[in-house]
């Protein structure tokens, strides 16, 4: 194969590990409903099957780096795209619940393994950092994209077939990206240092624990049962971090890098990743216009381009101010538009058109796209030179959390509240509407509050600068 189209191969290659786990996300939305039904789920017991996945995956976010430089990023590439075919096949082969969210926790822990590898990759392939910045760019748009597309595909194929039908894209993607890498990723690039996989673990099964506490407990809050296994998993998660400090005090150089959280202002920044992936606007509106409305998926799919395209053009928008204002100036401002637009929620009412929550999400996409590459860029900018991938995983497993825990909170209130379909009143489409009223409030404290955050970090690194010791 010439080298051009090599590199060609490699670069897609990377950006669909990157993408497989958003592909996952967008077509599962489009699923949910059809999936309670045929499991006779209650809204809060499906809101939290589409999340639990997200607490299992954290169990690799570190050790994903790790394995990929010890064993290459080829191998490791390979691995977890089959785990994610054999997930996906899982989910569209499940008789219950509890295989589902088993399909669903293994799909998911091979979709963040090829994210954080992929990373990995499109950084080895491109070294300079003009022609980084570029792919980089690019992957903007690719984002967006996928949000439109598997949308559509999910929503025509769900009405004529099943949701189960649709687990053939992902399992199609996770085979493509494992045929993709053995053919332009070789075994040179393979570097095989040896190091220490108990530190990454443990941290990986704390966080897991913790997240998938919540959502035990989140399944069925009366049910001793669910509590009970609520209790272990926290159980779990402490005794993992306990142990975790014992053995990092005992092992000379562990791998697990957490220097990114060194660093001042690193938590403030941490804690507006979290605040902000624990609301999601666009899948609050999606199910606004399934349950008050009662769009079909594809009228659904079809209305949603509209904000999502926007999301796309002010991503793009939002990096390159980000290059000329500064990473933490553009955040907090987008953050702070984010927080006010989404009180646009009040102007939705019980008896308004289908176009004004889709026309509201329009406007507050600007803003909230805006903030998302600054926010990473912010934190990533406190990495040491060869610690780049280890923030990575930090900044990701936060990211999870924040979906895991919070993101499981504010979907079961807004999914509850928007499951009112035994009668079509008036006054069952007012508590719809104060349903997205709610949502609305929950996504301005977010980002609010996130912004308030940014703010805090770039004043205790400035601090931390002012004190440095000179030289």
């Amino acid at each position: 194969m010439p080298r051009s189209q090599l590199l060609q191969v490699r670069t897609v290659t990377a950006y669909l590990a990157i993408a497989a786990g958003l592909i996952t996300f967008s077509s599962l939305e489009f699923m949910l409903v059809e999936i309670q039904t045929d499991f006779s789920m209650s809204p809060d017991a499906t809101i939290v099957v589409a999340q639990i996945a997200g607490g299992a995956s954290l169990a690799a976010v570190f050790l994903a780096g790790v394995l990929g430089d010890r064993l290459g990023d080829r191998r490791v590439l390979v691995w977890s795209s089959a785990a994610y075919c054999a997930g996906a096949v899982i989910v569209g082969i499940s008789p219950n619940a509890v295989v589902l969210v088993l399909g669903l926790s293994i799909g998911a822990i091979g979709s963040i393994v090829m994210a954080i590898v992929g990373l990995s990759v499109l950084n080895k392939t491109f070294p300079d950092r003009v022609q980084r910045a570029k792919a980089f760019g690019f992957f903007a748009v690719v984002a967006p994209l996928v949000s439109i597309i598997v949308p559509l595909l999910s929503s025509a194929i769900i009405p004529h077939s099943s949701w189960r039908a649709v687990i053939v894209l992902w399992v199609l993607v996770g085979l493509v990206v494992l045929e993709f890498t053995r053919r332009s990723i070789d075994k040179r690039h393979e570097v095989g240092i040896r190091s220490e996989l108990v530190t990454p673990t443990l941290a990986g099964v704390a966080l897991s624990g913790l997240a998938l506490a919540f959502s035990f407990v989140g399944l069925s809050p009366t049910s001793m049962s669910h509590f009970h296994h609520g209790l272990i998993a926290a159980a779990i998660s402490l005794a993992a971090f306990i142990v975790l400090l014992f053995v990092k005090r005992k092992i000379a150089n562990p791998t697990l890098d957490l220097r990114s959280l060194r660093s001042r202002g690193s938590l403030s920044i941490l804690g507006a990743l979290f605040f902000v992936n624990g609301v999601n606007l666009f899948f609050f509106t999606y199910l606004f216009l399934q349950y008050r409305y009662h769009e079909t998926l594809f009228e659904t799919a079809v209305i949603l381009i509209l904000p999502q395209a926007v999301a796309g053009a002010s991503a793009i928008v939002g990096g390159r101010l980000s290059a000329r204002l500064g990473s933490w100036r553009v955040a907090a401002f987008a953050l702070f538009g984010a927080a006010l637009l989404s009180l646009g929620a009040f102007a939705v009412g019980a008896e308004s058109s289908a176009w004004a929550p889709v026309i509201y999400l329009t406007i507050a996409a600007v803003p909230i796209a805006a903030s998302v590459g600054p926010l990473t860029q912010a934190f990533m900018e406190l990495a040491p030179e060869d610690g780049v991938g280890s923030a990575s995983s930090v900044r990701n497993a936060t990211v999870n959390l924040g979906i895991a825990i919070a993101g499981l909170i504010t979907g079961t209130i807004i999914f509850d509240g928007l499951d009112r379909d035994t009668e079509q009143t008036l006054a069952a489409f007012q508590q719809q509407a104060d349903a997205f009223h709610l949502a609305g409030v929950l996504c301005a404290v977010s980002y609010l509050l996130a912004g308030l955050l940014v703010v805090l970090y770039e004043r205790r690194r400035d601090v931390s600068v002012i004190h440095a010791p000179s030289h």
